[in-house]
């Protein structure tokens, strides 16, 4: 078996197949698409529905459906509310393959996030945008890129700005994290009882889960399991201090996932291997590149009607990761990769 870098792993126990730890958000989705421009003060009609969501929870969903001929299990340890949401996820989780190890907050609500979308993107060549369901944490003015559903209404606009709220195959996310900021180490299950510790970037940038993400890499450590990270934030990342911190947390770490605006505000590849043993990166158009400390590659990404991004990064990384984890090379993993993420961006919602 290999790890996610690809270095061979010996164990002293026998598997019958391979246990995934996905660390993430749980989230429930509330997409809005206006029909008409939204107006200061007016009720404006608009297609409103709901979605299962969450980084990892999508990506938890994807290893599973990705993973299920390769015979692997995958478990997401997240935290919830005690309300509708949260009783919903646990169900949505075990229809999609994954066993949910949720702690239930008495208080705080389970995270949601309202998605304000644009009017609909054109076909795309490219499959794996960094559409994302959880909050930015640390930059509420953000606005993470991702395609609408078909159907959407023209460009909301700010009427006191007279600028558009989002753009064409963009959206506006609205984002209250909820319980999930709240994630702490004695929500995780022993992580030495998996293989592999996958962890979404949102857990390390937020600080009031910052150290449940920091043990579960630890504990992931001492296990001698692999283990890979999402950054998923790009502007968090962009704060003074947080690139360096952030690479202080994920140091030693077998693979990072970032897309190219997240590996720039780390400092670049060169960087980013200094720290981990190598980097899968969604490239937009170019499709994904793999760097590691024996040299380079290259996928194309095919292409795909973009009918909601929503998720397509989360899928991409659950590409790379089952291929990987079954021992493919790092080219097969990109392709695989940028498989998931069309497969993602043809659909409404951020689940397989």
């Amino acid at each position: 078996m290999a790890d996610a870098g690809g270095r061979r792993r010996a164990r002293g126990r026998a598997v019958s197949g391979l246990r995934v730890l996905v660390v993430g958000d749980v989230a429930l989705d509330v997409l809005v698409a206006p029909v008409a421009v939204p107006v200061v003060g007016a009720d404006v009609p608009a297609r409103i529905r709901t979605r299962p969501g969450g980084a990892g929870a999508n990506t938890a969903a994807w290893l599973a459906h990705l993973g299920r001929d390769a015979g692997i299990a995958v478990t997401l340890a997240a935290r919830v509310g005690a309300d509708p949401a949260g009783r919903a996820a646990a169900a949505e989780l075990a229809a999609a393959g994954v066993t949910a190890h949720l702690a239930v907050d008495p208080e705080a609500a389970t995270c949601t996030v309202v998605s304000l979308l644009g009017p609909p993107g054109a076909v795309s060549r490219h499959p794996t945008p960094r559409g994302r369901t959880s909050a930015d944490v640390t930059s509420p003015g953000g606005i993470p890129r991702g395609a609408v559903p078909p159907g959407a209404g023209p460009e909301p606009t700010s009427a006191a700005a007279g600028r558009p709220l989002v753009g064409p195959g963009d959206r506006t996310l609205l984002s209250d994290r909820g319980a999930a900021a709240l994630l702490g180490p004695d929500d995780l299950p022993d992580v030495a009882g998996f293989d592999h510790l996958h962890l979404s970037g949102y857990v390390l940038l937020d600080a009031s889960s910052r150290a449940a993400g920091r043990a579960a890499l630890a504990a992931a450590r001492a296990a001698g399991i692999s283990t890979s990270v999402d950054p998923q934030v790009a502007p968090a990342l962009a704060a003074p201090g947080r690139a360096a911190a952030f690479l202080d947390d994920v140091r030693g770490v077998d693979l990072l996932l970032p897309n190219t605006d997240e590996l720039r505000a780390l400092g670049g590849a060169a960087a980013v291997l200094r720290q981990v043993g190598a980097v899968a990166v969604s490239a937009g158009a170019d499709g994904a590149r793999w760097a590691d400390p024996t040299g380079g590659w290259h996928a194309v990404a095919p292409p795909a009607t973009v009918v909601d991004a929503t998720g397509a990064g989360d899928a991409f990384d659950a590409g790379v990761l089952v291929a990987r984890l079954s021992g493919a090379s790092p080219a097969e993993a990109l392709a695989a990769g940028c498989s998931a993420g069309a497969a993602a961006v043809g659909r409404l919602g951020a689940r397989p």
